[in-house]
């Protein structure tokens, strides 16, 4: 080989050599770029978002419409346990970020789940049911009697607990609690198993529209009824939060105030555009339709939930189910109130 023809090679070689050394360096080790990856300001988030309700509309807008990234997150939906105590050990372990939830979880932070509510998301979506042709007409009327729920300490048995505390009915001695799945509470109602049900949408709302149950006691207090008011329902109520993992709030504070801002624009989204959010949600099976949780009823009960993230409202709700959690003695019997709540609450 001639000395020219030898320079010719070496410089081909380390043009080569250049090139390669330079893709590598815009690699990250999983094979994406740094260039894509710099959308992602504050990193990635994984969030237990995946459990087919229409609650957790937030989490799959921020996802679809892209509010995460924008806000310079990365997210990661994943499965939603079932078991509050699997959740608890995800975000003490950094394995979960954010969380749409509702109120079932202050006992679980007072025990030292490690999470802060960060907002109120929407209003309403249990209800206190009763068969079609129940001699039971009032909250009054379940004394004496079997309710079923999805669970002790779910939500569906916190709701029915206020409610029984303001008709005066002592909710531990004044009545008896069943379990069931979701999808077997109405059943076990028109059998006689149980005299009333405390579910959650859309099976709720399916027992009401199909097997047409009755109403006795709704959470969903939007219209701010006085009746309902009374059976505790607070007005305007929220019933589920966005909740923030502890650690992250504490450790990257930028980070947790841009996932606020994404469930925030979310929320907003989802209440101006009710019949696209249910296209998304149905469409990308985030909820799975059936005959019943179709197209039609599912923006029918997205528009019933007012979604919106109520920071300083959200706070004073809170506050009002720690005491009424408190009374029923789901809360310790000593629990400071403002004290649990201000501990409980992430502010900016």
């Amino acid at each position: 080989m001639t000395m020219k023809k030898g320079r010719v090679v070496c410089v081909a070689f380390t043009v080569i050599l250049v090139a390669i050394i330079g893709l590598i360096a815009e690699l990250n080790f999983d094979g994406s770029s740094v260039k894509a990856s710099s959308k992602y300001k504050y990193g990635s988030i994984t969030v237990p978002a995946k459990n087919g309700t229409i609650c957790g509309a937030p989490n799959y807008i921020a996802y679809e419409k892209g509010f995460f990234k924008k806000n310079g997150i990365k997210a990661n939906l994943v499965a939603k346990p079932t078991n509050i105590g699997d959740l608890e050990a995800g975000f003490s372990s950094g394995k979960y970020d954010a969380l749409n939830g509702d109120f079932q979880y202050l006992p679980a932070i007072q025990n030292g789940a490690q999470i802060l509510a960060a907002g109120g998301l929407h209003q309403g979506c249990i209800q206190v049911l009763v068969p079609k042709n129940s001699n039971i007409h009032s909250v009054k009327d379940l004394k004496g009697k079997t309710i079923g729920t999805p669970g002790q300490g779910s939500t569906g048995q916190y709701v029915a607990t206020i409610a029984l505390q303001h008709a005066k009915i002592d909710p531990k001695t004044g009545v008896t609690w069943k379990t069931y799945d979701y999808d077997l509470l109405t059943k076990a109602a028109e059998k006689g198993e149980v005299d009333a049900i405390a579910n959650v949408d859309p099976y709720a709302y399916q027992a009401v529209k199909q097997s047409h149950f009755r109403v006795i006691a709704d959470n969903n207090n939007s219209s701010n009824s006085t009746a309902m008011a009374k059976m505790g329902m607070k007005k305007s109520g929220s019933c589920c939060y966005l909740y923030l993992s502890q650690k992250l709030v504490k450790e990257n504070p930028k980070k947790a105030a841009a996932i606020v801002k994404s469930y925030k624009e979310a929320a907003k989204w989802i209440d101006a555009h009710p019949a696209e959010t249910t296209n998304i949600l149905l469409d990308k099976k985030y909820v799975a339709k059936t005959k019943f949780v179709n197209k039609k009823n599912v923006t029918t009960l997205i528009k019933s939930y007012h979604f919106s993230l109520k920071q300083g409202s959200g706070k004073e709700d809170l506050k009002y189910y720690a005491e009424q959690l408190k009374k029923a003695g789901f809360l310790k019997k000593n629990t400071n109130v403002n004290k649990l709540v201000k501990s409980a609450y992430y502010t900016k």
